[in-house]
């Protein structure tokens, strides 16, 4: 028998600061982290977690989504993240969507190249060395 997995759904929107359409900054998305506990998802293998940026949203940036995310990406591995985590997209028009979806890939690759050893000031100190 397949156990369904449990699903949390976490809104952004109480997050979001006054009329901004971005979410930006690395100890905001950590702040926000600690908010809801994400470190308790972290540990509960049955769990699957909707993530929604909210309509209204026009950046997901970078470094928020790694401060919000990086600890989870850590602790679980990229793969289990990916099956874990979901992050859903709120808007409704396609362009702010791509846009948002690139915020997010950007996220990810930063923080693959962050688990890997990969950040650009890395790269940088090889290139010196070679």
């Amino acid at each position: 028998m397949i156990m369904e997995k449990e699903k949390i759904d976490i809104d952004l929107r109480g997050f979001k600061v006054s009329q901004s359409t971005v979410f930006t900054g690395r100890p905001q998305g950590e702040d926000v982290r600690k908010v809801i506990d994400l470190n308790k998802y972290d540990k509960e293998e049955d769990t699957e977690v909707h993530i929604h940026i909210p309509e209204g949203t026009t950046s997901f940036n970078p470094s928020f989504f790694l401060g919000l995310l990086y600890d989870s990406i850590k602790s679980l591995g990229l793969d289990n993240f990916n099956t874990r985590y979901k992050i859903i997209l709120d808007d409704t028009n396609e362009e702010i969507k791509k846009l948002l979806q690139r915020n997010i890939s950007d996220g990810l690759k930063y923080a693959e190249n962050a688990l890997n050893q990969r950040t650009g000031i890395s790269v940088f100190l090889k290139n010196l060395r070679t």
